[in-house]
């Protein structure tokens, strides 16, 4: 039902999103998911990312029907900046839950993160036939705080303390966008 084909692709206007392999996996990659200044509001700040760990999660993560990990290519050069995830389906309530990590810093403050969000939720919601897209970030994360309010999603609820980063506990936000449409 959620089954996302490998050949999948989405263009916008600077961007090319499809699902992301391992040989899609750079250098820059694997040196932005051990820095504090790009994972540090993440869950990915909890591992030590070596290639072979990050090649483990992609697979785990290319589940069809269960979760895709999408790559976002900037259209000019196919430079690869981002990456935007869809898991937890639930065919039953036609929802799932989104996640999303652009790890170029070279590339931060262009509306890349928006305008690719933005193409997923579309496929999400026409081609997919979801109802709902959630998601959460740490209350001190104002670029996702941004990045969801441009789009449409509303605060659901607020989770105290749900995480510890560095020194203390930080709020978890939970968003949500619903699709305009319902069957």
């Amino acid at each position: 039902m959620f089954e996302i084909q490998d050949d999948f692709e989405v263009e916008t206007d600077r961007l090319i999103l499809r699902v992301f392999h391992p040989n899609d996996i750079t250098e820059k990659y694997l040196d932005a998911l051990n820095q504090r200044s790009i994972i540090g509001l993440t869950e990915a700040r909890h591992h030590n990312w070596s290639r072979k760990k990050a090649v483990e999660f992609i697979v785990n993560t290319n589940k069809p029907s269960e979760s895709t990990l999408f790559g976002v290519f900037l259209k000019s050069d196919d430079k690869p900046i981002g990456n935007i995830r869809l898991f937890n389906f639930h065919k039953v309530h036609m929802r799932a839950e989104l996640s999303f990590l652009f790890y170029d810093s070279d590339e931060w403050g262009k509306g890349y993160a928006t305008e690719a969000i933005e193409a997923v939720i579309k496929y999400a919601f026409d081609i997919l036939n979801l109802h709902r897209i959630y998601a959460d970030y740490y209350e001190v994360n104002i670029a996702s705080e941004r990045v969801f309010s441009k789009l449409g999603f509303q605060i659901e609820g607020v989770y105290k303390d749900h995480f510890w980063l560095e020194d203390r506990f930080v709020d978890s936000v939970r968003v949500a966008k619903l699709t305009d449409t319902f069957l």
